[in-house]
């Protein structure tokens, strides 16, 4: 008899690696004003972020500023009349953290600096042990298969199952549903004002969830 079933193997692991994500810009009736203020906050964040680079050890691993971009655009009132003309300029700006303490501590700062909007955090592994952990899983994946595949092959009276094939969702034979071989689940979070006095900002590392799904198929007599 041939026995088809798939397995999933997942893991969860404290995060690694904070990537945060926010903007620096201005809007102004005035569009060299929207630009020069831009410039100057993005001026001011770059030299922060070469000053956490220099640190020994530096507390971050990687950061891009993006070129400011400007818009502008004629808004209208609730009456439907046109009011001048409206300008703004923006910089996206990313910075990877592999100390979260010090990651807090620059939200902090720069979360309630006009110009500044905090986006959100993005938590990983480390290259090292993302790949590490994906082999795990998948081997895992490919023993829950083995396993379901052995209770059926019991339950109908047969012996020990062998593997004849195994696969990515999709690929065994004809095709099927299923999810992607490998999610890893690289969790995002919004950075939170933790609201007024002085507080500061909460930060919490949510764990990065690995999966991997297989689909197999067996025989047993």
């Amino acid at each position: 008899m041939e026995i088809t079933v798939s397995g999933t193997g997942r893991s969860s692991l404290r995060p690694e690696r904070a990537t945060m994500h926010l903007t620096a810009g201005f809007e102004s009736g005035d569009k060299a004003e929207a630009m020069s203020e831009a410039t100057r906050v993005v001026n001011e964040l770059s030299a922060d972020l070469r000053r956490l680079k220099e640190l020994d050890p530096s507390p971050t691993t990687w950061s891009a500023v993006l070129p400011i971009g400007t818009r502008s655009w004629r808004p209208w009132t609730d009456s439907g009349k046109l009011v001048p003309m409206r300008h703004s300029a923006q910089s996206r700006i990313m910075v990877k953290f592999r100390d979260f303490p010090t990651l807090a501590g620059f939200a902090d700062h720069w979360g309630g600096r006009p110009g500044i909007t905090l986006g959100h955090i993005e938590w990983t592994l480390t290259e090292a042990r993302q790949k590490e952990t994906e082999r795990s899983v998948l081997a895992q994946a490919v023993e829950v298969a083995r396993e379901r595949a052995q209770v059926l092959a019991t339950a109908a009276g047969a012996g020990e199952v062998r593997c004849l094939e195994v696969s990515d969702p999709g690929m065994l034979g004809h095709r099927t549903e299923g999810e992607p071989m490998m999610l890893a689940a690289s969790r995002s979070a919004y950075a939170k004002d933790a609201g007024g006095g002085g507080e500061g900002i909460e930060i919490a590392p949510e764990d990065v969830d690995i999966e991997a799904t297989v689909h197999a198929r067996f025989t047993a007599d």
